[in-house]
């Protein structure tokens, strides 16, 4: 295990728990920035765990347990897989708070890498020199995308927290950063399993990393073994197909799978297919119906507001068919977002319900 007296490198300056205990001292410190300090001395503290917030993956949203010990081994898998050596820089621009960015502290701890930090934003501002590692979410990488400077300075990059549209894995061919999706949850310590979306060949699957095992229950909800990882077997709400003993697809959330009039319909596959249709983001939720029980709509934000609705739901419905098209188009000013920039659909629903 990791010593108290070593040392971690941030922002090309390296610290001690010392430095970093007088440095909270600093009322100009930003909060941001303390969270960080303050993870980083929790971590060298007598406890062999943390206490973590899950994202509800497996579950209802809930406080757990997380060993030291088992966050070393899935940063340990993470460095191994991305070839990462002593001194590379590993970017931190998503909050503390998360397993996501706790994680990459980890990996600089245990990596002995050069830890760059910079405040936790929508749209990130570069660190200003070459990046060998960061992980972002599908909206960070866009907005990184669209600023058409930067991106070339970050070497490989992991996206993950959402779906990663086509519309964005198009925008991802031809840079020489390589990219991949990323499938994990808080209970496995980050990610499990990698994919590869940019490149001459990119991933058509998921692929594991080495020592995880997976299978399926009676609903084909994603089962996972990693004793590294985990002490016991994780049962998700994560749909998949598994392709091999390597590799799955994954299909959506089970707990988000709409019921309209007997017809079982996954929203997140379907906001994939509309998604290149429509070329920006979408939500595919139920409200309540009285003949159907659950009925589909589309929701866009007001500033991409399509000019005819009934004009886009008819591409659509060429595209998915009859049963699979939204009966309506609704429009929200912002999607609402939670704290780590995932947009909150029980909250879109909860919205779009009060308006109604």
């Amino acid at each position: 295990m990791l010593m108290s007296t070593d040392k971690i490198q941030i922002n090309s300056k390296f610290f001690s728990v010392e430095d970093l205990q007088q440095q909270l001292k600093d009322e100009n410190l930003p909060d941001w920035e303390k969270s960080i300090d303050d993870f980083i001395v929790n971590w060298f503290d007598e406890t062999d765990f943390i206490l973590q917030q899950t994202s509800g993956s497996t579950g209802i949203p809930k406080e757990i347990k997380l060993k030291k010990s088992a966050m070393v081994a899935s940063a340990q898998k993470t460095i191994d897989f991305f070839q990462l050596k002593p001194n590379n820089t590993a970017w931190l621009c998503l909050p503390i708070d998360y397993i996501a960015g706790k994680m990459m502290v980890v990996r600089a701890i245990v990596g002995k890498l050069n830890l760059l930090i910079t405040k936790p934003e929508g749209t990130p501002s570069l660190p200003g020199q070459p990046v060998d590692f960061v992980a972002m979410i599908p909206l960070q990488l866009q907005k990184i995308i669209s600023q058409k400077a930067g991106i070339d300075s970050i070497r490989q990059l992991i996206v993950g927290g959402a779906a990663v549209s086509d519309t964005l894995k198009k925008s991802l061919q031809g840079l020489s950063t390589k990219i991949y999706a990323t499938y994990g949850m808080t209970e496995t310590c980050s990610h499990i399993a990698l994919q590869r979306i940019n490149g001459p060949k990119p991933d058509e699957h998921f692929q594991l990393l080495d020592g995880i095992q997976i299978s399926t229950n009676e609903k084909h909800c994603l089962i996972i073994k990693a004793p590294q990882l985990s002490a016991e077997e994780l049962e998700t709400t994560d749909l998949v197909e598994i392709i091999s003993q390597k590799s799955f697809r994954l299909l959506g959330r089970a707990d988000h799978v709409i019921n309209s009039g007997g017809i079982k319909i996954s929203p997140e596959q379907l906001e994939t297919q509309i998604n290149a249709i429509i070329h920006r983001e979408c939500l595919i939720v139920p409200l309540e119906d009285d003949l159907l029980g659950q009925k589909m709509v589309l929701v866009l934000e007001n500033n991409e507001k399509a000019a005819d609705a009934e004009e886009l739901l008819k591409k659509i419905k060429n595209i998915v068919g009859k049963h699979h098209t939204p009966g309506s188009v609704y429009y929200v000013n912002e999607f609402p977002r939670n704290d780590s920039m995932k947009i909150d659909r029980k909250e879109v629903i909860k919205q779009l319900n009060i308006n109604l």
